[in-house]
């Protein structure tokens, strides 16, 4: 590591974890705000995250099975989508789910390095649902390595049951 590198890193503020009772479909928070979600390689618009788009943002469906159709040289893992579902709240799609649903760890740490970049150049905050975190083993560790030691701000959301 350069002497250049070093001095950035032992100055650099990590990020703040927040834990928010409540839904993600209304993030805490001023300023832009980026909800993860988790996409996978036959388009299939399923997970934890879905049900509670649904109501609020039903395009999010869409947008993610429009990305899958629309596919060009980009839609591979390590792949990410984002859609404004409002002017501060955008929804973000991380394609690292091969086509039997498994969970990449590394095409996840390559799509939360793109988030890490665009929060840091946007400003934003990231905000993640528990039910996310608790269907993706790994991605509790993997927001604390690429996002908040980076000094990225991130909000976890404990859903209410009857959701």
């Amino acid at each position: 590591m350069t002497e250049k590198n070093e001095t950035v890193k032992r100055f650099q503020q990590p990020g703040r974890v927040k834990v928010v009772q409540g839904s993600i479909t209304s993030p805490h928070n001023a300023g832009l705000r980026f909800i993860l979600n988790v996409a996978n390689t036959v388009g299939k618009a399923e997970g934890p995250m879905y049900p509670l788009f649904e109501k609020k943002w039903p395009t999010v469906k869409r947008e993610v099975r429009g990305w899958f159709t629309t596919r060009d040289g980009k839609y591979k893992l390590g792949a990410v989508h984002n859609m404004a579902v409002q002017s501060d709240t955008w929804v973000v799609s991380l394609l690292c789910q091969d086509d039997d649903m498994q969970t990449s760890d590394d095409a996840l740490r390559s799509c939360l390095k793109e988030v890490c970049k665009s929060a840091k150049y946007e400003r934003a905050t990231v905000h993640v649902s528990t039910k996310l975190t608790d269907a993706v083993s790994s991605l509790q560790t993997l927001l604390t390595e690429e996002l908040v030691n980076e000094g990225v701000a991130v909000n976890f959301y404990e859903e209410p049951e009857a959701q």
